[in-house]
């Protein structure tokens, strides 16, 4: 039996030249210069990957799998949000466990397919039903996936926390989720709705990851709120939020003031550049708006910034695959990021950023950390979003656990000089 796997001439993110990693007990023992020689005889196991770029594995920290694959069966034909929202919410009573595992479960399989080794997902709280039959679900999809990916809950709370939702939030925290979360902003009162998760989260000891101002509307703040709620309970850095789509609407000063305060909130951001594109500035004539947040500037203020895959197919998003690659591809073009520098951010905007976000231990390509990773059939690291490469290989624990080759064959009609 052999000690452990060498991957030869790999290509790091960031780092000069071409690696050997060696991989022992499912961890990366040592990442040293590639050797010149391909060894023999070895008690390795030796893949040698000709320069091949390897990036850590992909992780996708905002996803909605309760909700993934329900489109066409749940349309949404004016494309908006508010229509999203009901649609889905209406369809609900419908659904039973098994369907939901069965979604749940083809959508963690595209993702894996793509590279991606972490998710963390937004459940719906929806009725006192509806959250038994989505966590239950959600119980059964993780314990089927232990060793294939890292999967991580958060529940959406909803806007009247009642002693009786009070009750199956405990419950739900108590039966596999991980955090609260919610959209405050959409509450009829917004500054109660994030009162109330920040106490309850408080009690629990969780963290929260909230749905923020998706909104083209510049007065809509409830960034501000939350801000304000870290810093008095000092729950900096156990804060994540998503969309804050309404921040790009407003003046300069307000916008930098208001970055100003998630600084010192230490807030992570995660933009949705896919379902924000495709619902934000749904009213807007003439000039639309790219609906995403101030990405860039984010990024300049040192505010970690990640991206993620949001809604896979359903009335939120019609689209999508759990490709982060193409998510990364769509930030660039949104948020005008295209510096050799920038595209090694966008990169980073899905690996080791959301990493951070979801507390992973043992993260990354580095000696001691979990050799969770995706080798990408590109020789160029500048070339990965030009590429996005379809033939990929995601490890796990130092397993290869998915491979997934492209296949192209010309008619034998064409002139072979062309082929």
């Amino acid at each position: 039996m052999k000690a452990g796997t060498v991957i030869h001439n790999a290509r790091l993110l960031g780092s000069p030249g071409l690696k050997d990693l060696t991989i022992e007990n499912g961890r990366f023992t040592s990442v040293t210069g590639a050797g010149i020689e391909f060894p023999e005889n070895t008690d390795y196991e030796m893949l040698d990957i000709e320069g091949r770029v390897v990036l850590p594995g992909f992780v996708d920290v905002h996803m909605h799998l309760d909700k993934a694959l329900t489109w066409p069966s749940i349309p949404n034909p004016s494309g908006t949000l508010q229509e999203a929202i009901w649609r889905f919410e209406e369809a609900q009573a419908d659904m039973d466990i098994d369907s939901i595992t069965e979604r749940m479960t083809a959508t963690v399989r595209k993702a894996i397919q793509h590279g991606t080794t972490a998710i963390r997902t937004h459940l719906n709280y929806g009725t006192s039903s509806y959250l038994h039959k989505v966590v239950e679900a959600f119980q059964k999809v993780q314990a089927s996936f232990t060793d294939y990916i890292t999967l991580e809950a958060v529940l959406m709370c909803p806007f009247d926390i009642t002693k009786e939702a009070e009750k199956n939030i405990r419950w739900a925290i108590n039966n596999g989720v991980h955090l609260l979360g919610g959209a405050p902003h959409l509450a009829d009162n917004p500054k109660t709705n994030i009162a109330d998760i920040f106490e309850l989260a408080v009690s629990l000891e969780v963290d929260i990851d909230l749905h923020i101002d998706e909104s083209d509307d510049p007065t809509a703040k409830s960034l501000e709120d939350v801000c304000k709620w870290i810093i008095q309970t000092g729950y900096q850095g156990r804060v994540t939020v998503g969309h804050c789509t309404s921040l790009a609407a407003m003046n300069e000063s307000e916008a930098q003031e208001l970055i100003s305060l998630v600084q010192k909130a230490q807030i992570g951001i995660v933009t949705l550049p896919s379902s924000n594109m495709f619902l934000m500035g749904r009213r807007d004539v003439g000039l639309i708006r790219r609906g995403l947040t101030r990405v860039k500037q984010l990024l300049e203020s040192n505010v970690p910034v990640a991206s993620a895959s949001d809604n896979i197919q359903d009335p939120f998003h019609p689209y999508g695959n759990g490709d982060l690659l193409k998510i990364a591809l769509l930030t660039s073009y949104g948020a005008h990021l295209s510096t050799e520098e920038e595209m090694k951010q966008l990169l980073e905007m899905i690996t080791s950023v959301p990493a951070g976000f979801m507390n992973l231990q043992g993260y990354g390509i580095d000696p001691g950390n979990w050799a969770d990773f995706v080798i990408l059939d590109t020789k160029d690291i500048r070339m990965v979003l030009s590429d996005l490469p379809v033939s990929r290989e995601t490890w796990r624990r130092g397993k290869p656990i998915c491979k997934v080759s492209e296949s192209v064959s010309w008619s034998n009609k064409l002139d072979p000089s062309f082929i």
